[in-house]
């Protein structure tokens, strides 16, 4: 198996979210803003919380998700990542989230999202976050950050991997809830309650 060192900003297109305030139409239709709360896992997982927003349509299509885009979160104190799944419609990218449109005779973007949110790359760009307020990595230098990569037969073998800790991942944690859910209501006969 050879590997090929390449820059991350080599892989493909990337560019900041959409900032929505300049964009507001209240004649356009209503998108699902994704944020940083969406890249739970392998993909983006959007939620019935999410911010929805009424958006000129037309001045905003570069910034409507499209499948297989990577979303990576460059702010906080931990570099997050997932790709737009097919069949994600309504949806626009905010400012908080950079995009990345990956070349695909170079990489899968579901193996560059699992390996961007692996501990190994955590540890590789925790010296490269800066800021007082707002910690993150500037856009320029997170283009610059070279990885290694795989023949594409690699990645996707790591790419379903990760797919499948991720489904294992929200299993666990679905079994886990039922169990507290359970627990907690067989939990209630031992409350003695209050006449008031």
């Amino acid at each position: 198996m050879k590997s090929t060192p390449v820059k991350i900003g080599d892989l493909g297109e990337l560019r900041q979210g959409l900032t929505l305030n300049r964009y507001l139409d209240s004649a356009g239709p209503v998108m699902r803003v994704l944020q940083v709360a969406n890249l739970s896992g392998v993909e983006v997982a959007p939620s019935d919380g999410d911010r929805m927003e009424q958006l000129d349509l037309k001045r905003i299509k570069a910034y409507t998700a499209q499948p297989n885009q990577i979303l990576i979160s460059l702010r906080g104190s931990s570099l997050k990542a997932a790709v737009v799944p097919d069949g994600l419609r309504d949806a626009v990218i905010s400012s908080s989230l950079t995009i990345l449109e990956v070349r695909p005779e170079l990489a899968d973007p579901r193996f560059l999202a699992g390996l961007f949110s692996s501990e190994a790359m955590q540890a590789q760009v925790a010296p490269l976050f800066t800021g007082l307020t707002v910690q993150g990595i500037p856009l320029h230098r997170f283009k610059d950050i070279q990885i290694q990569l795989p023949p594409l037969a690699v990645q996707r073998d790591y790419a379903a991997a990760f797919q499948a800790a991720a489904d294992y991942r929200e299993t666990v944690e679905k079994v886990i809830a039922l169990r507290s859910e359970s627990l907690s209501a067989r939990l209630t006969a031992f409350i003695v309650k209050e006449r008031g």
